[in-house]
């Protein structure tokens, strides 16, 4: 697996959110990451970590977390940084569910891609709900 999101647990159980998972392999990491910042307008193989050299500092999107791993902390994003993500994620996916993509990709993949952002959008969801942390492994 390339990344696996999840809800951070609790001390508690919780059935509901502790089995909400967002994973991807390397290959539908890669066209997920491409197709997600090409509907905020940025470039990944200008961007430091993606080959180029661009610093993420000068990227003013929401999203950035999801394309620049160092924003999680020792693997953990806070639930306020999930909840800047929220809205965002949402519009994408009404967007990708209309066949509105700005990126390319083929059909199969997009396909797969907006079943994996669903999935993505469910934990920042159950983050954001519980005030837990995302975690990133």
């Amino acid at each position: 697996m390339a990344a696996i999101y999840e809800v951070e647990r609790a001390d508690e159980q919780d059935p509901e959110r502790d089995r909400l998972i967002a994973s991807y392999g390397w290959a539908h990491f890669h066209a997920f990451t491409s197709l997600l910042a090409a509907e905020e307008g940025v470039d990944l193989t200008e961007m430091s970590g993606y080959g180029g050299e661009n610093s993420w500092s000068t990227v003013a999107t929401p999203l950035r977390p999801l394309f620049d791993l160092d924003c999680f902390d020792g693997g953990r994003l806070p639930a306020r940084k999930c909840q800047a993500m929220q809205s965002r994620l949402h519009e994408v996916c009404e967007l990708w569910s209309r066949g509105a993509y700005a990126g390319k990709a083929e059909e199969q993949m997009k396909i797969d891609q907006l079943n994996a952002l669903r999935k993505l959008v469910a934990v920042v969801d159950g983050c954001v709900d519980t005030g837990r942390a995302m975690i990133i492994r």
